[in-house]
């Protein structure tokens, strides 16, 4: 099988770096993990910052001896100006305290403040890792993402089409990188991966064919202004879409079982899973849904399905690199994001986004002729070997850290700390503009923008506090 990508050549750093990795969530984001336990493997002093050290991040990264720190994260949906102003505050004096020479930010709403705060406290280099297209799909955040992009020294996009979105609105060619974020593939052989434990655990027959999904249940949203109308009141991962499927799979497979693996995110979430349970019992299939929450045996669980079937409505690669890890036929939904991994008839199967009818005529085509779904499960393998690996990943990071000799050294310099704090409210002018435009509700703007453009003022007597303290003392 011939793929469409000619890796790179391996360009080592010459010495280590000091790389602060930010997230917006205390919880989850195991591709950030990933690539800090390799990148510490590498030689490099990594550490994190996250919004609360009492998620799981905090202490899967202490098992591997990888400092944890706790600060703001999100400005970008705090309830106040007062909370914006502090949060990034904050952020700008542990990362002048931390000194590194790299910050790499994941997420949308910790890319925002890591950018801003990086670039007032003149940290070397921020690298902005775009997770999903979601934040340049709609013209609302796009205007945020690209607004703040001028912070970066390296925008990173994690699919082609984040890539092309990116080029295709303006951001400079030299600015943005591809990598494809992945995970340790070590863990994930179906030879080393025990299915049948996980089935007697769920209650599911050996021989059951069994349909599975692994994916968190982000409630649905109800932002026409900010995710555009195509998603409104509607559930980004499509979980919807695999259960109104479910019925004609059931006609010719009775037997067959859907396994939605994944907890509700917050407490919208949770509810939404409710939404999703009683969605199952009017279609008369709450019988074949099965709804196990969180687990985390993530190949043991894959290993126990037959199928992976991710049907998202706007996604990046989401679920897929696992699933093919471990040799599972796919059926996906056209988006653009699955088109790295899922090469339609050679490693999975593309059916056209939001048409239950078209996933389950892909699940059944891979029911009845398991020989081809087998071929495809083991083409995935393949592909994901030769490029989606941890070690291509960081491999491919390295060059980029390789491209700069911009180190902690020579930054941090207060005067220029102060002068871009003053700047910033005219950096973010044309980001409040063009939210006027699209708001078309000027009071509106007291929410984000506005409000962020008072932050540079008080960070300001932050940043000036110490050189006045140390003039007096003079």
């Amino acid at each position: 099988m011939q793929f469409f990508y000619t890796p790179p050549p391996l360009m080592p750093v010459t010495r280590p770096l000091r790389i602060v990795h930010v997230t917006p969530t205390p919880t989850g984001a195991p591709w950030m993990i990933a690539i800090m336990a390799e990148q510490k493997k590498r030689g490099h002093d990594v550490a994190a910052i996250v919004p609360s050290l009492d998620g799981d991040i905090a202490p899967r990264l202490a098992a591997l001896g990888i400092p944890c720190y706790a600060d703001t994260t999100n400005i970008v949906n705090s309830l106040s100006h007062r909370e914006r102003i502090a949060g990034l505050r904050g952020l700008v004096k542990l990362l002048r305290r931390l000194r590194p020479d790299v910050v790499h930010s994941h997420i949308f709403e910790a890319v925002v403040t890591a950018r801003l705060a990086s670039w007032i406290a003149d940290v070397p280099r921020h690298f902005s890792g775009i997770v999903g297209p979601l934040s340049l799909e709609f013209e609302f955040l796009r205007t945020i993402e690209l607004g703040t992009s001028f912070a970066d020294t390296k925008t990173i996009a994690s699919s082609r089409y984040t890539r092309d979105l990116l080029r295709q609105f303006g951001v400079p060619e030299e600015q943005i990188e591809l990598v494809f974020y992945a995970i340790d593939q070590s863990g994930h052989h179906p030879e080393l991966a025990d299915g049948a434990r996980v089935r007697r655990e769920l209650g599911i027959p050996l021989d059951a064919p069994v349909i599975g999904k692994i994916a968190y249940f982000y409630a649905p949203v109800n932002a026409p202004l900010v995710f555009g109308e195509k998603l409104m009141r509607r559930g980004l991962k499509g979980h919807d879409v695999l259960i109104r499927s479910a019925p004609r799979v059931l006609e010719e497979f009775p037997d067959a079982r859907f396994v939605l693996v994944g907890r509700g995110w917050g407490e919208p979430g949770i509810a939404y899973v409710e939404y999703l349970r009683a969605l199952a019992k009017s279609l008369g299939v709450e019988h074949a849904i099965l709804f196990p929450g969180e687990r985390r045996d993530i190949p043991d669980t894959l290993a126990s399905f037959d199928i992976s079937a991710h049907c998202s409505l706007t996604d990046n690669l989401a679920g897929t690199v696992e699933s093919l890890l471990m040799e599972l036929p796919m059926v996906v939904s056209n988006i653009p994001g699955f088109r790295d991994t899922v090469l339609h008839e050679k490693t999975g199967l593309v059916v056209p986004v939001d048409d239950p009818p078209a996933l389950a005529e892909g699940i059944l085509k891979l029911l009845r002729d398991r020989e081809y779904a087998r071929q495809l499960g083991q083409n995935g393998r393949q592909w994901m070997l030769e490029r989606f690996t941890l070690e291509r990943t960081v491999s491919d990071l390295d060059v980029i850290l390789a491209g700069s000799t911009r180190r902690a050294e020579q930054h941090y310099r207060l005067r220029r700390s102060l002068f871009r704090a003053l700047l910033l409210p005219v950096r973010l002018l044309p980001i409040e503009r063009e939210l006027r435009r699209i708001l078309q509700q000027p009071t509106i703007l007291r929410g984000f923008v506005s409000r962020v453009s008072r932050i540079p003022r008080k960070v300001a007597r932050v940043v000036l506090g110490p050189f006045r303290r140390r003039r007096s003392v003079a």
